[in-house]
């Protein structure tokens, strides 16, 4: 029965692996998530791998909630921030353990080394798999492509079900020999499914291959009709997005998607279609943030005195943290040293 168990979630395993590799091994979280595959297998393996070398899969099946939690990061955050404190537990998470292995192996730990190498790294695997599937719920609805979200919703929460079952069972000691098999199986066809039925947009946020869902709502015998009427549709749409961005609509304080549709006069998931396929951006707050310090820097190097808070606040945002870090992550500085750079410059430049 292990066997069997065994060989159907390394099955699953290999087909994934299989694909990933194809069609995803360009992109930075198609390699990350070769590597959790690669780690959830040993965690697979472990229960029939020979005992004097159940020490490796032991060290590398650690590594399973960090990966997720990073596969979270690189899925959903437009410029994900690794150097965190998050990612300070996901890498202590694995790491501490690791050496606590090689450690044992050379003397008995302290009561104080085996907290800090096994219980703290245990208390860690909780929380970076809680803050992964915590990022997933709070970003989901991110995807403007409504076509592919529940399949990325469905299969991170599974993998991050599957990964903290796992370290609960190896943790608290709930454990059976069938269990790696089991949870492998499930979570691998279940994630198998949502790879297969999303394809390239389960990993990216943006699609740029796909084609606009349910642009024009006409039909005609000709395609070639039906291609220009949609074509023209989708302009005039474009130009009633552009027109009511220049006239600063995007400064509106707590702008949402669906307030911004209402004023186009286009449903939402035509508004979706408009601003991921169309302009390119991930996300709503995305675009609507380009735009807002888009103008923030030109304000900024357009007057010295002028208080920062007082920009934010008239760009739409409603805290200066808020603006400050969306600032950050889009010029690459704060605002302060953005202003400072400008006027340093145009000072070098008048003395030449």
């Amino acid at each position: 029965m292990l066997l069997l168990v065994s060989g159907i979630g390394l099955g699953c395993l290999m087909q994934l692996i299989v694909i990933i590799y194809r069609d995803f091994r360009h992109l930075l979280v198609g390699r990350v998530f070769l590597l959790a595959l690669f780690v959830s297998g040993t965690y697979l393996v472990h229960p029939i791998v020979p005992s004097p070398y159940r020490w490796m899969t032991s060290i590398l099946q650690t590594a399973v909630p960090g990966v997720f939690w990073l596969i979270c990061q690189l899925v959903f955050a437009h410029r994900p921030k690794l150097k965190t404190l998050w990612g300070a537990m996901a890498l202590y998470s694995f790491a501490a353990p690791a050496l606590g292995r090689l450690f044992r192996e050379f003397r008995s730990l302290t009561p104080i080394e085996t907290f800090a190498l096994w219980d703290l790294a245990q208390y860690f695997e909780y929380v970076v798999v809680l803050h992964g599937l915590y990022f997933v719920i709070s970003h989901w609805r991110d995807d403007l492509v409504k076509s592919r979200r529940t399949a990325r919703l469905i299969f991170l929460m599974v993998f991050g079900g599957a990964v903290g079952g796992a370290a609960l069972s190896l943790n608290l000691g709930i454990y059976h020999e069938l269990t790696p098999g089991l949870i492998t199986s499930v979570a691998s066809l279940v994630i198998l499914a949502c790879v297969v039925q999303a394809r390239e947009g389960i990993f990216s946020l943006v699609g740029e291959n796909a084609a606009i869902n349910n642009v024009g709502s006409a039909t005609t015998s000709d395609p070639e009709a039906s291609t220009q009427a949609e074509s023209a549709e989708v302009w005039l749409e474009m130009q009633a997005l552009e027109e009511l961005m220049q006239s600063g609509f995007y400064k509106t304080e707590k702008l949402t998607l669906k307030k911004l549709a209402g004023e186009v006069g286009i449903p939402e998931y035509r508004l979706r279609s408009l601003i991921n396929q169309r302009l390119g951006y991930r996300n709503f707050n995305d675009y609507i943030n380009q735009l807002r310090i888009a103008e923030a820097s030109r304000r900024l190097s357009q007057d010295a005195d002028i208080p920062i808070l007082n920009v934010s606040l008239d760009v739409g945002f409603r805290s200066l943290s808020s603006f400050n870090r969306a600032f950050k992550d889009i010029v690459h500085c704060t605002p302060t040293e953005f202003r400072q750079r400008y006027f340093k410059a145009a000072q070098t430049d008048q003395k030449l």
